[in-house]
């Protein structure tokens, strides 16, 4: 793997695994997990991740309230320097959750106070 913090995120998802917490994702960070395993990697790669990592994460769909927060958000900070919709999308989940510790390396995320556990 090319990316740098690859290592740190492994040892970090490794131990996440192994704790009695349970992981909480969005339906647009699914979408773009699945979508981006398709496109580098295809179906086999997908398959294996929807059977071996998605049963340990719960998934938050999104509706059209929180959609429509999100994109307040992300256009609340104009130019590419802010946070994407994803990224909006998540924080919003991790708000209405209250959720104090995520697992990112995004600076959007440790700007707006949660604890970054990677």
């Amino acid at each position: 793997m090319n990316d740098p913090k690859h290592k740190a995120a492994t040892a970090t998802w490794g131990r996440l695994v192994t704790s009695d917490e349970r992981g909480v994702t969005s339906s647009y960070n699914l979408i773009e997990t699945i979508s981006l395993l398709h496109s580098r990697h295809g179906t086999d790669v997908v398959q294996r991740f929807l059977s071996d990592i998605m049963p340990l994460v719960e998934v938050v769909w999104v509706d059209v309230p929180m959609h429509a927060a999100a994109v307040t958000a992300m256009l609340a900070h104009p130019g590419k320097s802010g946070p994407s919709l994803i990224d909006c999308m998540s924080i919003e989940v991790i708000r209405r959750r209250r959720i104090e510790d995520v697992f990112a390396y995004d600076r959007h995320f440790a700007d707006r106070g949660f604890n970054l556990l990677g």
